[in-house]
């Protein structure tokens, strides 16, 4: 059966305004049909964040609103199966990483920022030019939150999104991708059941510049958190700044993986294929330089074919696949040209997977390694979000870091190396807001995650995750009169003041 959804407006589904269908990645069958928002539904969403922020929800303390995400988290692990098959179905990726990594990763983040012992609201401080006196600083939330997801790991990005913004006292407007916003508004339906107040949470499906201008715009609303292309970013910020709003942005990335010639060579080259197939490379912080010590290039490259010819091909409903869609056809033409357009400058393609077996009107990208690619070209430059992987070599540890820092972006990286301690100071002088070592793409919810350089500001995830959702209020406090008094006040009132 089709599923049938409207914008999640103060509590209820809100089903007025133009039919979207949603069309599966993997085959092209209409899978569910939703409402686009228009700019008045958004303005609509708005208004009922802001009437709960300034109403009960301001009177809700912490603990309540972390026992509420608690109970979401219940809500959906008893749900985990049909979330899997949904964020499946929608995204075209492989029911197996749905299932094994996404939603119980999901799951785990909504209860660790619903135990966080880090994140108390408030801290107490000592002023030491004042000794008769105290401090306190209290962590106020920011208010009506406007929050813009991407398409690739929406269940994902919806809870990134709400749960540190709702421990910290906020309410939201949040805008999935309108290619992909099933998982999100489901979500939105079980924090209904569990008993988050009406306008606590909103879900609008429009596309961004109808829904994403109206938020930017309007002065209700305090703060805008986006996730997306480097591009649509510097956008928001322009737009966010005719009414002085906070902004976080997480962006694109050109992630290095840095593999040193003493390292595990098995262990490496499973790494590495996860941080460049995995989602079929359509994730923000995806590694998608590997840079190759010369020392051990060919054996590392030869393992990787290997590795790659045995990768499944099939439905992505069928646990045994391994390979995903790409979930627009839009983002299939782009990784093409790219591809095209590098092979054109020099790129040769070491190797491309056969994809017999996929879905007949499936939207597929083979898994494909580019080797001798120009340091100056476009497949080298920038991201590309797809499952094509760039090799270069070098020589020495200080060549690799030279050329990992090279990239505008600064999202994540990876060294791979059995002695820890070259890893580590190698890791240390990486431009990355994540860098992995002797791992890649696993996400902790207590590491606050953002990147460099043209990959963003602000962080997400961790305490440093929960603060970016406040604004901080101190209280200075003095009991009575101090011994400070007489000399402060006496600038101004001379004899008067004592």
């Amino acid at each position: 059966m089709i599923r049938s959804y409207g914008n999640f407006i103060n509590g209820k589904f809100d089903v007025e305004g133009i039919r979207h269908d949603l069309k599966s990645p993997a085959d092209g069958s209409v899978i569910a049909s939703i409402t686009m928002g228009s700019r008045e539904k958004t303005l609509e969403a708005i208004d009922a964040a802001y009437d709960s922020f300034h109403g009960k929800w301001l009177r809700t303390s912490l603990s309540e609103r972390k026992a509420l995400l608690s109970k979401l988290a219940d809500r959906i692990m008893e749900r985990s199966d049909e979330y899997a098959m949904l964020e499946s179905l929608n995204t075209g990726k492989t029911i197996r990483q749905s299932m094994l990594m996404d939603i119980p990763l999901g799951i785990d983040h909504i209860r660790y920022f619903a135990t966080n012992g880090e994140f108390t609201g408030s801290r107490n401080i000592l002023h030491p030019e004042y000794p008769d006196t105290e401090g306190e600083i209290q962590y106020a939330p920011m208010g009506v939150v406007g929050s813009i997801a991407p398409w690739n790991v929406p269940f994902l990005m919806a809870v990134w999104k709400l749960a540190p913004a709702l421990v910290a006292g906020n309410t939201i407007v949040l805008k999935p991708s309108h290619f992909t916003p099933i998982t999100a508004l489901e979500i939105a339906a079980d924090m209904k059941a569990v008993g988050f107040p009406d306008g606590v949470v909103n879900v609008i499906t429009g596309d961004g510049s109808t829904v994403g201008e109206a938020m930017t715009g309007s002065r209700k609303v305090s703060m805008i958190s986006f996730t997306g292309s480097t591009a649509t970013g510097k956008k928001i910020m322009r737009d966010s700044s005719e009414s002085i709003k906070k902004v976080t942005l997480e962006l694109g990335g050109k992630s290095p993986n840095i593999v040193l010639d003493d390292c595990d060579i098995d262990h490496a080259v499973k790494g590495v294929m996860f941080g460049i197939y995995l989602n079929s490379g359509q994730l923000c912080e995806s590694g998608s330089r590997l840079l190759i010590s010369s020392r051990i290039r060919d054996r590392f490259l030869a393992r990787m074919k290997t590795y790659l010819e045995g990768m499944r091909v099939g439905s992505p409903m069928d646990m045994e696949t391994e390979v995903s869609a790409i979930t627009t056809e839009k983002q299939r033409q782009k990784i093409s040209d790219m591809v095209e357009t590098g092979t054109r400058d020099g790129a040769r393609v070491y190797y491309s997977k056969n994809m017999q077996g996929a879905p007949d009107l499936g939207l597929y990208f083979p898994p494909t390694i580019l080797t001798d690619v120009p340091s100056e070209s476009e497949v080298a430059r920038e991201e590309i979000f797809g499952p094509v992987l760039s090799v270069s070599e070098f020589d020495t540890d200080e060549e690799a870091v030279e050329i990992a820092n090279s990239s505008r972006y600064g999202l994540a990286a990876g060294v791979w190396s059995r002695n820890i301690k070259r890893a580590r100071d190698m890791g240390s002088r990486l431009e990355s807001g994540t860098v992995w070592i002797n791992e890649y793409h696993l996400l902790s919810a207590a590491a606050p995650r953002g990147g460099f350089k043209d990959s963003g500001v602000g962080r997400e995830l961790g305490t440093e995750g929960i603060l970016e959702y406040t604004q901080t209020r101190h209280l200075f406090i003095s009991r009575g009169k101090t011994d400070q008094d007489d000399v402060a006040y006496g600038l101004i009132l001379g004899s008067q003041s004592s």
